[in-house]
């Protein structure tokens, strides 16, 4: 035993700022075949989303998109779907979590602790990813950046929610939103950078894409960071022509 336990954590802590940083944060199983919600129903995107994020984690994590075996990828999407997404809301009370719309993210959440508590993993969180009275658009990115590579540096890729929003009647509406698996982000940023590239997992479809994510000077709706994913098509068929719109990053749910 270290004569010197009080001060093991403080050199756990300086050996991790002292650690390098990589050129990318990535899932570690990149080489897995994503789910696709459309394998079940087109409304399927929050649990097609949260078991491509345990099947492209580490090892601990891959286990739950793994149990019980024997499943196709439809079965272990249904399993969510009419298991623990169907009991009670705790956002919505007198609802079940999953419905003809979706999930919302903390429901979400809170299938995921569900699942996950039997393994003994670590308990996801949701956060809302909106801008601070108290800190710049680079600010802002910087700290969606520093989240999502947190998750991916914890083993378990983060799901982010997107949503759509169109400006009508001179107010900005919400149109859609959908959920994505994030695969990799930068190491890190240049300083005062206003986008960064990331690659993540559509569940529609179940494909591999690609885009970035930064700033936006849309005014009356600066304060959600602006995806650009142009194949990501959620809600599109739903505005009007010559309507403006624009993809937020609107919450995210992973290891924080």
């Amino acid at each position: 035993m270290s004569r010197f336990p009080r001060l093991l954590p403080l050199l756990s802590l300086a050996l991790a700022a002292c650690a390098p940083v990589p050129d990318f944060y990535r899932a570690q199983n990149l080489s897995a075949k994503p789910f696709n919600q459309l394998d079940l129903a087109g409304n399927a995107c929050g649990p097609a989303a949260l078991l491509n994020s345990y099947r492209f984690g580490n090892a601990e994590w891959r286990k739950l998109s793994e149990q019980p075996p024997g499943l196709s990828d439809r079965e272990r999407i249904r399993a969510i779907a009419r298991g623990p997404a169907m009991r009670e809301s705790a956002s919505l009370p007198g609802r079940a979590r999953w419905s003809r719309r979706g999930i919302n993210i903390s429901d979400l959440r809170d299938v995921a602790n569900e699942m996950s508590r039997p393994s003994y993993l670590p308990a996801l969180s949701n956060t809302t990813l909106v801008i601070s009275p108290i800190e710049s658009k680079e600010a802002h990115l910087a700290r969606i950046h520093a989240s999502l590579a947190r998750s991916l540096s914890a083993g378990i890729p983060p799901i982010v929610s997107l949503r759509l929003y169109a400006k009508r009647n001179g107010t900005w509406s919400a149109i859609q939103a959908h959920f994505i698996t994030l695969t990799s982000v930068p190491g890190r940023l240049a300083p005062g950078a206003t986008s960064f590239p990331v690659r993540f997992i559509d569940p529609i479809g179940g494909k591999f894409r690609e885009g970035t994510v930064g700033t936006l000077s849309e005014p009356g709706m600066d304060f959600f960071a602006e995806a650009k994913f142009p194949s990501v098509t959620i809600g599109r068929s739903s505005l009007r022509p010559g309507e403006k719109s624009y993809l937020a990053v609107s919450a995210a749910l992973g290891k924080f």
